[in-house]
């Protein structure tokens, strides 16, 4: 065997250890954040007389935490979308956060706030995958120097996580299209690789599922001559979430960026939501189990009140400094909200309108279309993806739409 085919066998042996490294940091941080959030609110919680004032103490701690860590370190934790447009722009991301990304995420995540782990997640996962290229980089533009040294040299010049990198360098960069694609393979099989080791260690640590389906349909043509009706008032759900968010803005903002005092009434926020509406706190991941056999008992006030709850909640939590993924929760509050309209039309096939009313108003809120909607499609049985899949191209052609309009005005 030539040279040239070892250099590229050892590429890809380091680069699937280290893909695997990061699927393994990312499942190690959700396994650390559910157990101790079992720990913190459960297994303390039902060993006390009074849970309600021990969660409520513990909420308003867990905010002097988190604005202290905000306060001290920054604008932390980054979300995914962050890092994509800081990727994009500089074609660069500085890793040397990330340690503290996820510290900080582990506080907002086990103290009980309205966000997912999801953003800070794949924030750190790109990050550190801008650091596995360098690393690579290394490796493959170094080699000829690194097989002179000895084993223990080369294996330390690899393992070194702070040292021995080489940043991308787009004059650097190989321009040929074998090249190319042999790249786009390689990155493709690392992806790959690290989702693997992320999801067998979550199996076998025997974590609570992601997705849980809420049941079975049989839709026909009834339920389709009310889609429109349907698809329209998600949207209009979307709009009283944005009327929320203003003035959720409008209350901050008189705080004038006093990071830690957010912070802390962030935290009064939650404590009081656990008392008040528990099921509420977190992302709604574990909530979502429960909805099929919970919604038959809960009044149409209470699933409308849930469901308007959970996003004040959610974004009240985002604007004092609790930062994490909005997906998960805007589903879960979406997909409460189908469920009160569908109490409407006891004639009707019941989960058809929760796809479509919750697929609409997540769509509207997060306007993320096909991300959006190829995850509400894991919550619904397979005979539902097509009508998920038409309201996916429908808001993708309304934003189209939207684009050129003003365009036509000023012209």
């Amino acid at each position: 065997m030539t040279e040239k085919y070892i250099k590229i066998i050892r590429l890809l042996v380091y680069g699937l250890i280290l893909s695997g490294i990061i699927g393994f940091i990312s499942s190690v941080f959700l396994i650390l954040v559910n157990g101790l959030t079992d720990f913190l609110w459960t297994d303390i919680s039902n060993k006390l007389k009074v849970p309600s004032i021990y969660t409520l103490f513990l909420c308003i701690f867990g905010g002097i935490l988190v604005g202290v860590s905000r306060y001290k370190w920054g604008n932390l934790p980054k979300t995914a979308s962050d890092s994509i447009v800081e990727l994009k722009t500089t074609q660069r991301i500085d890793y040397s956060y990330v340690c503290l990304n996820f510290l900080i995420a582990f506080l907002i995540l086990i103290f009980g706030a309205s966000v997912g782990p999801a953003a800070a997640i794949l924030s750190s996962v790109i990050a550190l995958s801008v650091w596995q290229g360098d690393k690579m980089r290394y490796f493959y533009f170094s080699y000829n120097e690194w097989k002179k040294e000895s084993w223990l040299i080369r294996l330390k010049k690899l393992a070194l996580p702070h040292n021995y990198l080489i940043p991308y360098n787009p004059d650097r960069a190989p321009k040929e299209k074998k090249l190319l694609l042999f790249k786009k393979l390689l990155y493709m099989l690392f992806i790959v690789n690290g989702m693997v080791t992320f999801m067998y260690l979550i199996k076998i640590s025997e974590q609570p599922p992601f997705v849980t389906k809420l049941g079975e349909t049989s839709w026909g043509l009834d339920e389709l001559f009310l889609f429109i009706p349907f698809v329209l008032f998600g949207i209009l759900f979307s709009k009283l979430y944005e009327l929320m968010e203003r003035a959720m803005n409008k209350f901050f903002s008189k705080l004038n960026n006093k990071i830690i005092l957010s912070a802390v009434i962030g935290g009064i926020g939650i404590g009081l939501m656990s008392l008040i509406a528990p099921n509420l706190l977190f992302s709604g991941q574990l909530s979502m189990r429960d909805l099929p056999s919970l919604v038959p008992t809960l009044s149409i006030a209470t699933l409308i009140l849930g469901s308007v709850l959970k996003l004040i909640f959610m974004e009240f939590c985002l604007k004092s400094g609790w930062i994490g993924g909005s997906i998960l929760p805007v589903i879960f509050a979406s997909i409460l909200q189908g469920y009160a309209i569908a109490t409407f039309f006891p004639q009707l096939d019941m989960l058809f309108i929760v796809a479509v009313v919750g697929s609409s108003a997540s769509i509207a809120i997060l306007k993320t279309p096909l991300l959006v909607g190829l995850s509400l499609m894991l919550f619904f049985p397979k005979e539902l993806a097509p009508v998920i899949l038409i309201i996916v191209v429908l808001f993708i052609w309304l934003s189209k739409i939207s684009k050129k309009f003003p365009q036509k005005i000023t012209a």
